[in-house]
């Protein structure tokens, strides 16, 4: 039996879910046209942002921008030990400069190296060695604690062992951030893929920490300024990605990023924020012990 010809005048229910599903498509274009431009103006107003915070800098109440930067990071670290490279000072302490020079190390391979959608935990060899990385760092942060209060240490603590220990834990920060960044917010994250899986790829980082290391304790002078630089860039860095992906989950953005313009709003947020941190964190410690 064949179906009856609709009466004239009645829509046939093909028709019908045609254009259901045309005025979707038409609606889906038209939010995504506004959403693009709206992430048009928000990327311009993140640069100019960014802009104005790093002018800020100069304007930091010291007398140089050796002690300009030491006042930005003032407090965010104890800034004990600190390492000296061609008669610079460096901003951080030996541990914290390890440790956040070996985190942007340690993006950076990933990236090169196309991890920057995984979401999988490493093998648990790597996650292992991850773990006892941390561990070491923890043991001699601990031993220069117990120096420091006029106990006797398990060993001489020394600026080269803080260096290389913070090193070690770097690389599980930056593995730790990227999850936490690719997970919350990433459409597109491969949970199947390892955040760091092979072992060339922790290889790399490992020798590229080593040859940092190197050049700061043979004091290679013309790599001062790039270090201290870099020390800024690995703090202000680290807080703003934990900045961002806490104000962005906040802004309902979580599993919805394909791509890092998407981020252009809750990223001048949490640039604020950051900013903001840093200059209170750092008129803090001012305040209750001087500069």
């Amino acid at each position: 039996m064949h179906d009856e010809p609709a009466a004239s005048g009645e829509i046939p229910a093909e028709q019908i879910i045609a254009q259901a599903y045309a005025l979707r498509a038409a609606r889906a274009e038209a939010a995504l046209a506004q959403r693009t431009a709206q992430e048009r103006r928000w990327r311009i107003i993140f640069f100019f942002t960014l802009l104005a915070l790093i002018a800020a800098v100069f304007f930091v109440p010291a007398p140089t921008l050796e002690k300009k930067l030491i006042l930005v990071l003032s407090g965010v670290c104890a800034q004990q030990h600190n390492l000296v490279v061609g008669g610079i000072q460096l901003p951080l302490c030996a541990r914290d400069t390890g440790m956040y020079l070996s985190l942007l190390t340690t993006l950076s391979v990933l990236t090169l190296y196309g991890r920057g959608k995984a979401g999988g935990l490493p093998p648990w060899p790597m996650l292992a060695i991850l773990v006892g990385l941390v561990l070491i760092m923890a043991v001699d942060g601990i031993n220069s604690t117990i120096n420091e209060i006029g106990m006797t240490p398990w060993y001489e603590p020394r600026n080269d062992l803080r260096a290389a220990t913070g090193m070690g834990a770097g690389v599980g920060l930056a593995v730790t951030l990227m999850l936490l960044f690719n997970r919350s917010l990433r459409r597109d994250v491969d949970e199947t893929l390892p955040v760091v899986g092979q072992w060339r790829e922790l290889g790399t980082i490992i020798l590229i920490d080593a040859v940092l290391l190197a050049a700061i304790l043979l004091d290679v002078g013309f790599l001062a300024w790039p270090l201290a630089l870099l020390d800024v860039i690995g703090v202000s860095g680290t807080l703003f990605v934990t900045a961002l992906t806490a104000t962005a989950v906040v802004m309902n953005y979580d599993g919805t990023i394909t791509r890092l313009a998407h981020l252009a709003r809750p990223a001048t947020f949490a640039l604020i924020l950051t900013g903001a941190f840093l200059a209170g964190m750092a008129w803090l410690r001012t305040a209750l012990i001087g500069g």
